[in-house]
Parts: C-alpha cells; sequence; structure tokens
C-alpha cells in the first residue's frame, strides 16, 4: 500500500500519532531493518501518543503483508509488467517488476483521491494534529536516532508539501515514481520513457477506477 490507501484501510481510526506511525516506514530508508531488529518484539512504549505511533507502524507492516500478497495486487503488478513491455520499456535496463509495484500502489492512491478527495484533505489535517516533539522522541525511545535524522525533514516536507493532491494528474505519479526508483536503482528515466511509462499507466488506470475498492478488502 502508499501512503493514502494505509490512512483509508485503517479508517475511522484517525487519532494522529498513529497515522503519522503508518508512515514512518515509507518515509525512512532502510527502516524495515530496524523494524525487523528492534521495533517487531519491542514491547509497546507505556506514554498513549508513543503507544500510538508504534500501533501504526505495526499496522502498517501488518496491512502490506495482506495486500501485497493478494491475487488482486499481484494481477495488477503483472498485468503492469505486460503494459509497460507493450509501451516498448526495457526489461534488460528496468526491473519492471519492482517499478509496477511501485506504480499499482500510487495508482490506488490515485483512485482514493480521485473518487474521494476528501479523504485526502482529511488525511493532511491529521497528520498537523501531531506533535513534531512527541514523534521525535519515538525514535530516541526506541534507540533509532539514526532514522529520526532521515525521517523528520521528509515528513515535515511531506505535509508541507502535500504531494498526494497531485495524484489527479497522472504525469505526477509518473514523475514521482521517477524519484522513488533512482534513488533505489540509480538509474534516470529517459524523456521517452517518461511517455511509455505514462502511456502504460494510461492503460491501466481505467480498469483500477472501476476496481480500486476491491484492492483494499483485504
Amino acid at each position: 500500500m502508499n501512503f493514502l490507501s494505509h490512512f483509508y484501510f485503517e479508517l475511522p481510526n484517525t487519532n494522529p500519532y498513529f497515522v503519522a506511525g503508518l508512515a514512518v516506514p515509507d518515509l525512512t530508508i532502510h527502516f524495515s531493518k530496524r523494524y525487523n531488529q528492534i521495533i517487531k518484539g519491542a514491547d509497546i512504549p507505556a506514554a498513549n501518543d508513543l503507544a500510538e505511533i508504534h500501533r501504526g507502524i505495526l499496522a502498517h507492516y501488518a496491512a502490506d503483508k495482506k495486500f501485497h500478497n493478494s491475487p488482486l495486487f499481484l494481477n495488477q503488478v503483472s498485468v503492469l509488467i505486460q503494459e509497460c513491455l507493450k509501451q516498448g520499456l526495457d526489461r534488460r535496463r528496468w526491473r519492471l517488476s519492482v517499478l509496477s509495484h511501485l506504480a499499482v500502489e500510487m495508482m490506488l492512491d490515485r483512485q482514493i483521491y480521485h473518487h474521494q478527495k476528501e479523504i485526502c484533505s482529511q488525511y493532511y489535517s491529521v497528520l498537523q494534529l501531531a506533535d513534531m516533539e512527541r514523534i521525535e522522541y519515538y525514535f530516541d525511545h526506541m534507540g533509532i536516532a539514526l532514522e529520526k535524522q532521515d525521517f523528520i525533514p521528509k515528513f515535515q516536507l511531506y505535509i508541507e508539501k502535500r504531494f498526494l493532491e497531485r495524484f489527479d494528474d497522472l504525469e505526477s505519479i509518473v514523475w514521482g515514481l521517477g524519484k522513488i526508483y533512482s534513488f533505489v536503482t540509480k538509474t534516470l528515466f529517459t524523456d521517452l520513457e517518461n511517455k511509455q511509462l505514462l502511456a502504460a499507466l494510461s492503460n491501466i488506470d481505467e480498469e483500477m477506477r472501476y476496481r480500486w475498492q476491491d484492492f483494499l478488502k483485504v
């Protein structure tokens, strides 16, 4: 799942610290390593706000485990891989399984935004209610200070820029995919590849538009 999908999946829980916790794994580099080493087996903090952050992180991984193994998600990834190949993206140059996995997640957020923009507005309003100092203290409490240094500036920028509100435009998703994919693989899209990916996403957009709620029934 992606950011808005996680929020939607956990509704009606709108505790600001829980919702902030949902975003931690996707905004912190290599966070899964720390999750497996420290957080997964740790006691839930006694302080309520820290406990909610912790529960949000646990909920993120629990939902991802269900979602990423669901037949509908796996099939949509396969469909997008074939669309990318049809548009001319080179399998020898691109890890299309990784690219398509990321793209389907972002396309699901697009559908939520397209159909229920108020959910996106609610999401950002909830995040703004979380005290940044308490979020920082959670990282200190868990002994993951390096991850705090990575997460906090990204989280502040994420709230400020409200990037999910651009998901009505497929080109914004292509731009976002390019940023994420280049960070992970050090491979940059050419202008032609951007157009090819945009065409592939356009071809699956209509199908996902009418089935988006089914993806979240996991």
